[in-house]
Formats: structure tokens, C-alpha cells, sequence
């Protein structure tokens, strides 16, 4: 990615000509990964979300069935990770997890933040009959293009 940048040298005063030079390229470099301080995982139960836990914060809604048999892969990040807070990702993006797990690793599509006390972290859906617990540190997250990917 380039960020273009005009250029104008000169005075506009009567007299004086303007001169322009034409746009400079900056190469802007835009990481190939983020790391997660902490991922952990979430359930989708009150006492973990708010008073709609099968509604997520883009508004898709958990089809327990699906959660229940693992077909659907959701996630959360922290909302300083999210566009709509200045962040890098956006609600949809599919992204691929590298923790080291086998159970975890793999692609995940982002439809849910966390709290805002939280920074810098991720939270994957499980139904609470599959798996109520884990931490991971350190974990690599990178976007994946939509076009090629469908969860």
C-alpha cells in the first residue's frame, strides 16, 4: 500500500510563481500478522455476554446446533483490533489462528468484541457442551481473504 502524498512549493503572493511537484509514494507497511496477547474462550451464556448471548455484536445470531457441532467457527477481539474503534480488523474478516493448538489453530470469522477493559486479546466461540475452558499467549492472527474463505 502507498500513501500518496501532494507536495507544494512556493508562495501564492501576487508576484511570486508556484511551483508543484508532483505526488511523493511512501510505502506504508502494513503487518502480516498480529499477535494476541491472550486468547481464551467464550460460551454463549449471560454470564459470559450480556442479556442476548446467542446475539453477537455485528448482530449475526448463534445457531446452537451448528456451535454444538462445531460448523461454525466465530470469534472476538478486543475492541482496539476492530476498525470500528481505529483498528486493523473488521467484523467478517476471516482470519487465520496460529497458537501452536491443533484444536484451535486454523481459520476463525470475527463477529463479536469483547468488553472494553479488554486490550489486545481474542475470545473464540464454543458451545459450553465442547469446551468451556483455555488460555493461549502470544497467538498470531492474520486476515485472509473473504473471496476464498466461507465459514
Amino acid at each position: 500500500m502507498m500513501l500518496m502524498i501532494p507536495i507544494t512549493v512556493g508562495l501564492s503572493s501576487p508576484g511570486h510563481k508556484v511551483s508543484y511537484v508532483p505526488p511523493v509514494e511512501i510505502p506504508i507497511e502494513i503487518p502480516k500478522y498480529y499477535v494476541l496477547e491472550t486468547l481464551t474462550i467464550y460460551n454463549p451464556v449471560e454470564g459470559q455476554c450480556d442479556t442476548s448471548p446467542l446475539i453477537t455484536a455485528n448482530n449475526s445470531r448463534i445457531d446452537l446446533e451448528k456451535l454444538r457441532r462445531n460448523e461454525i467457527r466465530w470469534m472476538a477481539l478486543s475492541r482496539n483490533l476492530l476498525k470500528r474503534w481505529n483498528g486493523a480488523f473488521n467484523y467478517g474478516d476471516t482470519v487465520q489462528v496460529q497458537s501452536g493448538d491443533a484444536a484451535i489453530d486454523g481459520l476463525w470469522v470475527i463477529n463479536d468484541n469483547m468488553n472494553k477493559r479488554f486490550k489486545d486479546r481474542g475470545d473464540l466461540l464454543f458451545h459450553r457442551e465442547s469446551r468451556t475452558t483455555g488460555i493461549w499467549k502470544n497467538v498470531k492472527i492474520n486476515r485472509r481473504d473473504s473471496k476464498s474463505v466461507a465459514i
